[in-house]
Order: structure tokens, then sequence, then C-alpha cells
């Protein structure tokens, strides 16, 4: 015993401390504090010592975690995230004026990162907007906030996503409902509108309310047509054919077949090669479809109304929603139940009521 060396320990570093209760496991001392180390062999209890002691460096030695981003940072990488063919770029440039009008409203209440965006600021921007516009444009400017977090959450530039599940369900404003007594223009009014539109506009805007009045395509659609696009079938009919161009795709993809009249593929051929000589925008539209309104002297309506009065027509002679649905390109039957309307000419529905 006399000649046994004692095991020198260095102040601070980790060691066997002793050995405690009945079981006689091990203890250690570990950054002056002791530890259990579960076990009375002395080589395990070192071991397990020194795994602890490592562990604890590698954990100080840990970057620190880094800051929350930016709300600007994460819209401009998710800006950048919408561009075709993952989205239109229609449906990039709406997404884009909705997240920079969000983040504007957050400057202005003075949040900065992304940690700063809870469930009740966002309940606070849906009070601000919906005392401005509707509940489905208010709901519209929601979806775009919640898949930026989503994309955010996905790509790791953000801890947790605040807006999941129910929480943004929550967010949401209860639409209305399609008015059951909504009216459209008959297909007699539309006849009429087709043929003053002749007489009165230009070739490229009265083949262009033919067109659409023919086969419900969208306007933006109609802008896209080129001749290989308008098929003759059958007994001098025609196939309208919406497909993706250079540097242009169709709302959400849809690429559809529509089928349509012989007149209706003429004016389809006729707007194809008049169309370079006249404007084609909004308002350049909307005034040449207010000339023969007033010429006519119908209610108010758009081209787009058009639209709705073509899948109106088809539905009331017996088309199954469904496949109006597929013809207009929507995404659900519950988007083609709010173009289906009463023609101006028809009934109110008294005269269905028994007493």
């Amino acid at each position: 015993m006399a000649g046994r060396k004692r095991k020198k320990y260095i102040r601070g570093a980790p060691h066997l401390f002793r050995q405690r209760g009945k079981s006689k496991f091990w203890s250690g001392l570990l950054e002056g504090r002791e530890v259990a180390l579960g076990t009375a062999d002395a080589a395990v209890a070192q071991r397990k010592l020194f795994e602890l002691a490592a562990e604890r460096e590698r954990t100080a030695r840990a970057p620190e975690a880094a800051p929350e981003p930016l709300v600007t940072e994460l819209a401009a990488r998710y800006s950048e995230h919408l561009c075709p063919p993952r989205v239109t770029k229609k449906t990039a440039a709406s997404y884009h004026s909705r997240i920079t009008m969000f983040v504007d409203w957050c400057e202005t209440k003075g949040v900065v990162t992304t940690n700063e965006v809870t469930f009740k600021l966002m309940a606070e921007y849906v009070r601000t907007r919906s005392a401005k516009v509707k509940a489905r444009t208010v709901n519209r400017d929601l979806m775009p906030v919640r898949r930026m977090f989503a994309f955010g959450k996905r790509e790791g530039l953000i801890a947790s996503n605040p807006f999941r599940g129910e929480d943004f369900e929550e967010l949401k404003l209860r639409e209305p409902q399609p008015n059951p007594s909504a009216i459209t223009l008959s297909p007699d009014q539309v006849d009429e509108v087709v043929r003053v539109a002749k007489a009165l506009l230009a070739p490229g805007h009265a083949s262009l309310i033919a067109l659409v009045a023919g086969s419900g395509i969208r306007i933006d659609e109609a802008r896209h047509l080129d001749a290989v696009n308008v098929e003759v079938v059958g007994n001098e009919q025609g196939v309208l054919v919406v497909t993706p161009k250079e540097g242009w795709q169709p709302k959400n993809y849809r690429c559809r077949r529509v089928p349509v009249s012989k007149a209706t593929r003429e004016a389809a051929l006729e707007f194809v090669k008049t169309k370079g000589s006249v404007r084609l925008d909004d308002k350049a539209t909307w005034e040449a479809i207010r000339k023969v309104r007033e010429h006519l002297g119908l209610p108010r309506f758009s081209i787009h109304d058009l639209r709705r009065a073509w899948a109106s027509a088809l539905h009331a002679r017996g088309m199954p929603l469904k496949r109006v649905s597929v013809l207009l390109g929507h995404s659900g039957i519950a988007v083609t139940e709010r173009y289906i309307r009463l023609f101006e000419t028809e009934s109110t529905g008294h005269e269905f009521l028994h007493r």
C-alpha cells in the first residue's frame, strides 16, 4: 500500500468521484457538479463520463441559432420560387402583388421579422382588409401569405409555420353563397349583341365578342389564339384548342378542347386575322362592349359576362354541370355554380309558388 501512487486529478477536469449506495454505482464530477453514471464498473463509468464531457463540449462549440429572417427576405425568396411552370405568369404576378401589400402593411405595424407575424397580427390584417373589400377578396389575399410561410418552413428558412390547419381556417371569412336569382343575358340577347357588334365595331373587336360569346373562353385565352388552334370537325363545326404558348399558359394550366359552332369557328378565324389591328387591353374591350350595350339599351355587362351567359345556356339546355365546368376550365363545380344564372327574359320564379 505504501508504494501505491495516488491518482492525480486536474482541477475542473471530469473524473470519477465516488461509489454510492448498495449498488455501488459510480458518480463523477463534471464542470464542478456531481453526475450519476448508473454503473458499478469503473471502466464503463469512466467512458460514460468522457462521452458526457465531449457532448457538452460540442454543444458549447455549436454555432448560435441563425436569426429569424426578415419578412421582406422571405417574400423575395418566395417570389423567386413562383415562376413557370410552377405557376403561370398571371398567377405569379397576382401572388407577388398580394404579398407586397401584406409586407407593406406589416411595416406600418413595425413588424420586421417573420417570428413577429402571429395569429393576432393576421387577424388584425383580416379586419383591416375586410373594411375595404369583400370576403372573397380577403380570402384571396390570405392564400399567398399562407403559402409563403409554408414555403419558408419547407425550405428551412423559418423555424415554424404559424398558419397551419385550423389556425388558418379560423382566419378565413365566410363567403356569400351564389345568388339563385342572379341574372345574365339570354341567348337571344347574346345574338343581338353579336349582330350589333359586327355592325358598329372594328372587325377585331366584333369577332372577339362573337368568339367569347360562342365558346366561353377567357379573353386572355382568346388573345393567344392562333389559326392552328382552330380545328374543323364533323359537318364544318369546329373545336378551339386552348394550349400553352411560348411565354404564356392557360389559367392553372387547364388545357382543353372546346366544341364550337360553324359561326363561332369563322369568328375565331376572323379574330386571328384582325386582332393585330385593334387594341385588346381591358380598357379597349370595355369601351367596345359599352358601345354595343348602350345601342341595345341592355343593362351593364362585361365581356366576361358573355362567358357566364354561354355557360348558363349550356346548362339550361341539359349539359351536366361537370361537363360545363371542364369546358370553362374551372378548378371545380363550386366555381361553375357561381357562373350559372337565370336569363334576363325568364321569370323570377313566382309562378312556381303553390300558394
